[in-house]
């Protein structure tokens, strides 16, 4: 009988562990939600080569302001390839070609999302959401992330 409860007892532990710590972990990508709060902030990144002032103007529009820095170089694949980050961002870059000078923004660049702005600025091999900083240190994503 002893170790029938004891098996019993292992087994009521171990499933409240499983519960536990399925309660903790998430199991989709986190979602973001534009305000009015965050369209007057503006965020700046100094990071992979770039620097930028982004403002979150609208829902589906990020101002890069003019005067940012672009990463010169895509990076390369593992196997010197040149990646969709680096297609997708030179097709970007491309379509604003008249407002960039020598990897500087020469007028506001208008996109329609983070993850656009880092395409554009460093190619976006790091998530734009965590690279976004406003004056007092705080995230874009720390501003806009429902939980």
């Amino acid at each position: 009988m002893n170790e029938q409860n004891t098996a019993k007892m292992a087994d009521v532990t171990a499933t409240a562990a499983i519960a536990a710590s399925a309660a903790k972990k998430s199991y989709g990508k986190a979602r973001h939600r534009w305000s009015k709060e965050v369209s007057i902030v503006e965020f700046h990144l100094d990071n992979f080569d770039s620097t930028a002032t982004i403002i979150w103007r609208k829902r589906n529009e990020m101002v890069i302001e003019q005067g940012a820095k672009l990463r010169r170089v895509a990076p390369l694949n593992n196997d010197g390839s040149l990646g969709f980050d680096g297609r997708w961002g030179a097709m970007l870059r491309q379509e604003h070609a008249d407002a960039i000078k020598d990897f500087t923004t020469t007028a506001d660049i208008v996109l329609k999302s983070v993850n656009e702005a880092g395409l554009f600025l460093y190619f976006g091999r790091a998530n734009g959401w965590l690279q976004f900083f406003d004056s007092d240190g705080k995230s874009i994503n720390d501003w806009t992330v429902v939980e």
